[in-house]
């Protein structure tokens, strides 16, 4: 299925000192297609069954099963002079910010790419090689156990196969780009995406993910940020997935009632009685801890869904972009994402300077006049 659409050699990795050897050599090339596979059912973290690299010349496997010192791919990740193309990389980027203690720098995601060249919004991988290769790569192994050893013949040519079509698709997709003016805007936006890959791990901002918290007062917001921060913490320690401590439905009804005894979380739904026994004590001591802080310490409320004058004023935005996407080609969710809508309805200070650095020069460039048009007009 794979064998006729394999092109280069497929190099397997399974010792340090060979991993060492391919990592100096990286060092020399201008571009490297990445990707890797991994298991993540029943962890918090990803566990790594594979990383592929393809330099043009090659497509290597490493086996992170039997490589037990990685670090020399830590340089290459560092380094600048090489640019690291990935596709839909944020699951990648978990995976190297957990086996690496690093984010590749100079990273260039074709997912994102493929939208500032009409290949559409959030394109999967066989389709932007189909739209700009004419290549069909199967997917057949898409759900294989990438911790199994030895992997198949199939496996190992399906994960090559990835990798050596990244390395083609990113030519072109590069090419495409220089020639429209576009490369530096995908540059910073792949940038924007490592960036928020770091503000998604952080503790403290585990509670935005409830997005029904703008019900609650500050205190009970502030009882909700709390277990999550904690949830957060311990998932992370004891390397779970987050929902398996306790769910998000369940920690907004603990906000909302502020309960001061166990017995009174047997009254909310999801928590079980395991739940209870393993985790109640926490919970309660969270509750009373935060119903003992002085009000200057609360948070400030979350926002409440846009009101029907708001929502007018969306649509206007939104038809806004709309246009400026029809004459761009450039699709309406990566020109403006809906946190960016609602922070220009909010904003007491509508001014152009004042706007929030999601919504980068090249945003304001094609956007600006429109934006302010609208705005200036609600």
């Amino acid at each position: 299925m794979y064998k006729d659409l394999v092109k280069l050699p497929i190099i397997w990795v399974d010792r340090n000192d060979k991993l060492e050897a391919l990592c100096e050599s990286w060092l020399e090339q201008p571009l490297l297609a990445v990707d890797t596979e991994f298991m993540r059912t029943q962890t918090y973290y990803p566990i790594p069954g594979l990383i592929q690299i393809c330099d043009g010349l090659s497509s290597y496997l490493i086996d992170p099963l039997k490589v037990d010192d990685l670090y020399p791919l830590v340089e290459v990740f560092d380094n600048e002079n090489c640019l690291k193309v990935l596709h839909s990389c944020s699951e990648d980027l978990d995976v190297f910010q957990q086996s690496l203690g690093c984010l590749p720098k100079n990273m260039l995601d074709t997912q994102i790419a493929g939208a500032f060249t009409n290949c559409g919004f959030s394109v999967g991988f066989g389709n932007i090689t189909k739209h700009v290769l004419d290549v069909e790569l199967p997917k057949t192994e898409t759900r294989s156990d990438w911790l199994a050893r030895p992997l198949s013949e199939s496996q190992r040519q399906y994960a090559a196969l990835d990798v050596e079509y990244l390395f083609l698709l990113a030519k072109g997709l590069i090419e495409k780009l220089h020639q429209n003016n576009r490369y530096d805007w995908v540059m910073a936006e792949t940038g924007a995406v490592v960036k928020a890959q770091f503000a998604n791990q952080d503790p403290e901002n585990s509670y935005l993910r409830i997005k029904s918290g703008w019900k609650l007062g500050e205190r009970q917001l502030a009882v909700m940020q709390s277990i999550c921060r904690w949830r957060e913490n311990a998932a992370q320690m004891e390397n779970v997935p987050r929902n398996r401590l306790i769910k998000e439905s369940a920690i907004f009804d603990i906000a909302n009632a502020c309960p001061t005894h166990q017995t009174q979380l047997r009254n909310i739904d999801g928590l079980t009685d395991r739940m209870i026994r393993t985790y109640g004590k926490d919970i309660i001591d969270i509750v009373g801890t935060v119903l003992g802080m002085p009000d200057s310490e609360l948070p400030r409320p979350m926002h409440k869904p846009l009101s029907v004058e708001e929502r007018r004023v969306m649509k206007s935005l939104k038809q806004a972009v709309a246009n400026v996407s029809v004459q761009t080609g450039i699709p309406s969710e990566m020109l403006l994402k809906k946190k960016d809508y609602e922070y220009l309805i909010r904003a007491d200070d509508k001014n152009i300077e004042f706007w929030p650095p999601s919504i980068a020069d090249w945003r304001k460039e094609l956007l600006g006049d429109s934006l302010v048009e609208v705005l200036a007009e609600a």
